[in-house]
């Protein structure tokens, strides 16, 4: 009975599906091509980017979601059957995307030959549950 009790307090914190129980948290960071410092007036629309490219796919979510001049931190929770490449794609395509068609007289100041955002590359590690009780 004890250790029965003990197990279903070390699960609540775990989601499930069919047949998996799982728990899939990872820190993102995306960087502003060049580092450029552009972010602080557009951050309001690239949060609402975000939050919209994460209602398109129901296999992750966005728990916490900060920026700063020149990148963005994410604390993602997913389910296994995603790729973080595709929540990468996703997030950066959208936002470009949105970004550019609601703020093309600011951002044609920095990127006059592409319209780009940002970097190629992004930073990604996986949370522990001693990780996430920092956040």
């Amino acid at each position: 009975m004890y250790y029965v009790q003990i197990y279903y307090k070390l699960m609540s914190g775990y989601l499930s599906l069919n047949h998996e129980k799982y728990r899939m948290c990872y820190h993102l960071i995306f960087s502003t091509k060049y580092r450029l410092r552009l972010l602080n007036p557009i951050k309001d629309d690239l949060f609402a980017s975000f939050r919209r490219a994460e209602a398109m796919q129901k296999l992750w979510h966005i728990r916490v979601l900060e920026a700063d001049l020149d990148h963005v931190h994410f604390f993602i929770e997913a389910t296994p059957a995603v790729r973080i490449a595709d929540i990468v794609h996703s997030l950066k395509q959208c936002s470009t995307y949105d970004m550019w068609r609601t703020h093309h007289d600011y951002l044609i100041r920095f990127y006059w030959r592409e319209h780009a955002l940002w970097t190629r590359g992004y930073f990604c590690a996986t949370i522990g549950e001693v990780s996430e009780q920092r956040l």
